[in-house]
């Protein structure tokens, strides 16, 4: 695999990590947007460096699982984290229209590890397909994962940016909704592709 085969890849399974990023932000208040940002980028660029070593040497045994349920799994993971956002938003509004979002911690470490399992398990899929193809592991990998680490550093900085032009605008819980909405459909995404590809 060449340089650009590589880094396509690592851009394609990156996308799904920024959208949680930037949805994830929507409603933190808590005014630690280097945390958030530097907490996103280790969790999404650390499990997608670590899901296709692991769907590499799993190869033989779960690629088929994988194959034919990982995006039901990647939806549901990721429709209960979007859910639970967009419910407690719906929950939590006042008699203001306002909520308090440091209530939810999007970022929190505990928080985070279902989102970064579910972004990536299509980086799962790819190291099995790397290990019956033959291709080398470590370059995609640490493409992967560095690729995805950056962008969902990017991603939480950008979503932060947006949540502040929009809570001129918007009541917070209806972003706090909208970010919930916003990660359900990436699992939704991930579903429909799924059942497409095969």
């Amino acid at each position: 695999m060449n340089i650009t085969e590589v880094l396509l890849i690592a851009l394609g399974v990156s996308i799904d990590a920024l959208s949680v990023s930037v949805s994830g932000s929507f409603c933190d208040r808590t005014g630690k947007v280097l945390r958030n940002a530097c907490r996103a980028a280790l969790f999404f660029g650390v499990f997608q460096f670590l899901m296709p070593l692991a769907g590499f040497f799993a190869a033989g045994i779960l690629v088929g699982f994988v194959s034919n349920f990982g995006h039901f799994l990647a939806f549901a993971l990721l429709c209960f984290v979007g859910g639970k956002m967009a419910y407690d938003g719906w929950q939590k509004k006042g008699e203001s229209g306002q909520i308090e979002c440091k209530t939810f911690d999007f970022f929190a470490l505990k928080a985070l590890v279902l989102p970064a399992v579910a972004t990536s398990i299509d980086a799962f899929a790819i190291g099995a397909g790397l290990a019956f193809a033959g291709k080398p592991l470590l370059f995609p990998c640490a493409a992967m994962g560095i690729v995805t680490g950056i962008i969902s550093f990017t991603g939480v900085y950008c979503g932060h940016r947006l949540a502040r032009l929009g809570k001129d605008v918007f009541p917070e819980w209806i972003m706090l909704i909208c970010g919930g909405s916003a990660i359900i459909l990436v699992g939704v995404k991930l579903l429909v592709s799924g059942i497409c590809a095969r």
